[in-house]
């Protein structure tokens, strides 16, 4: 697949009465479906009839429109075609090529933009290219290049075709463009490094490596390995006791908490809820003021409303880690244990 981007008429190309008329009809081409491009005024500049003549053959005119428009004939169906400026300045139209080159046969409105691509009338979408939907790396394909130019992040731009068309973005307010699009890029590493840590911490090993970076953690007083000394009894539900510092350093304002965490090094998506009722246990058991699970599965509406049922239920915070979030874990707080 390629995708191809053109440059609209400009003002400068013809006068303000006659600018309007030529990118509405360029406009509504596109929007019914036939991309179009200049360099197509002559009857004679039907590419498909230049193509098997000499070059020294051809006439002024030919040789031109042959010159300048000659690459449509390497427009593929499944490309794209993107144009820059239209209907305004700084929009574009973009839509799927599903016929190949032809020349319109009969002269038109604007006595020009006679060579023309269908496209799926389904596939195309209208947006300003500084939009925060556009990854910035198309954002910056989209300026400008001359008359046409390919452009060659494929996977950016479906991407960002696929955030046009949907209806929430996801992107917080205060968020720049670049950050939102950095966390996107970011995401699917996080998530091979904690498959690359369950795959090193199985079962066990886990709670050893959490407990180490708890251990790291500013304001953490304590960290009992629970699940060691459990031999053939009961851990209570806690593979972790976590014990904290919180409140004001001023004035005995600071006192000190009891956390219990559940640590499960699973692989695919967590459904399983045994989690949440071995934290209630815990809590119970060890009076803790919270509950937390660390599991390297991704994590399941089940697993998150079995959660948040037991925090209501007991008016205390449990909170959950998982998937992608472990290596954000990890990283932040361990930074020095695994790096």
């Amino acid at each position: 697949m390629s995708i191809w981007a053109f440059k609209a008429p400009s003002q400068e190309d013809y006068d303000h009465d006659e600018y309007q008329d030529v990118a509405k009809f360029l406009t509504s081409s596109i929007k019914n479906g036939v991309s179009r491009f200049g360099w197509g005024y002559v009857d004679e500049a039907d590419l498909n009839i230049l193509e098997p003549k000499l070059y020294v053959d051809m006439t002024d005119n030919e040789k031109q429109c042959w010159a300048k428009a000659n690459f449509l004939l390497d427009i593929a169906i499944g490309d794209w075609i993107v144009h820059i400026n239209l209907p305004y300045w700084g929009a574009c139209l973009a839509g799927q090529v599903i016929e190949t080159y032809k020349f319109e046969q009969e002269d038109n409105a604007v006595s020009d933009f006679r060579h023309m691509m269908k496209l799926d009338p389904n596939s195309i979408v209208e947006f300003e290219r500084n939009d925060d939907a556009v990854l910035p790396i198309i954002s910056s394909r989209l300026k400008l290049q001359g008359r046409y130019w390919s452009i060659q992040h494929e996977q950016e731009f479906l991407q960002t075709i696929e955030n046009i068309k949907a209806e929430d973005l996801g992107k917080s307010i205060d968020e720049s463009v670049g950050v939102f699009y950095l966390k996107k890029d970011l995401s699917p590493i996080l998530q091979s490094i904690t498959e690359k840590i369950q795959k090193t911490h199985p079962a066990s090993h886990l709670e050893n490596l959490v407990a180490e970076i708890f251990r790291k953690i500013p304001g953490v007083v304590d960290v009992r390995e629970n699940g060691k000394y459990k031999g053939w009894g009961t851990d209570n539900g806690a593979d972790l006791i976590v014990t904290y510092k919180s409140g004001l350093n001023v004035s005995n304002l600071e006192k000190e908490e009891k956390l219990v965490v559940q640590v499960k090094s699973y692989i695919g998506q967590h459904w399983d809820t045994n989690a949440v009722a071995q934290t209630e246990t815990a809590i119970n058991e060890y009076e803790a003021h919270a509950g937390l699970i660390i599991t390297t599965a991704e994590r399941t509406k089940g697993l998150e409303e079995a959660i948040e049922e037991l925090s209501s239920r007991l008016n205390k915070p449990v909170g959950l880690i998982a998937g992608a979030d472990v290596a954000k874990f990890v990283l932040k707080h361990g930074g020095d244990v695994v790096l």
